[in-house]
């Protein structure tokens, strides 16, 4: 792991808010000339305990997962629960939301030191954290308890 307040420099994800993730997903198929992946509600059963600004909030939104050869590219359509989503969706309209780094087993503890850094935590679930570093890097941060 390299000592860096991340512990990596991989990113593992890029990730846009789109107003129809269906449109998007197969339009972006359609230009990389690749099968329609399928379009998942994430949450849909509230197995994923989603904490948003301090709220607790079910946290559902639709996505879909291009797995590229160097990165994944994920398209997010918020719902109307409270999200960091559908904040951005809201307020900057679609865009490129969140670029995200591997944090298997050092999630929590990564994020509190990105806190301290001066990013603050906006969103977690069980397997993720959004921190704030749009004014500083015109991008949320994420971390992904995944291997």
């Amino acid at each position: 792991m390299l000592n860096t307040i991340l512990g990596t420099t991989f990113v593992c994800q890029i990730a846009m808010v789109v107003r129809d993730v269906e449109k998007a997903t197969r339009k972006f198929a359609s230009l990389l000339n690749v099968p329609v992946p399928d379009i998942i509600t994430a949450n849909h059963d509230g197995s994923d305990t989603v904490t948003y600004r301090g709220e607790s909030t079910p946290g559902r939104v639709k996505l879909s997962f291009f797995h590229m050869e160097n990165t994944v590219i994920e398209f997010i359509e918020p719902t109307e629960d409270p999200t960091t989503w559908k904040e951005f969706l809201e307020t900057n309209g679609p865009g490129v939301h969140h670029i995200a780094f591997k944090a298997k087993d050092r999630m929590m503890p990564t994020a509190a030191k990105l806190e301290e850094f001066g990013f603050p935590v906006i969103q977690n679930g069980d397997k993720y954290v959004y921190v704030d570093s749009t004014d500083d890097l015109g991008v949320i941060l994420e971390l992904l308890d995944i291997d």
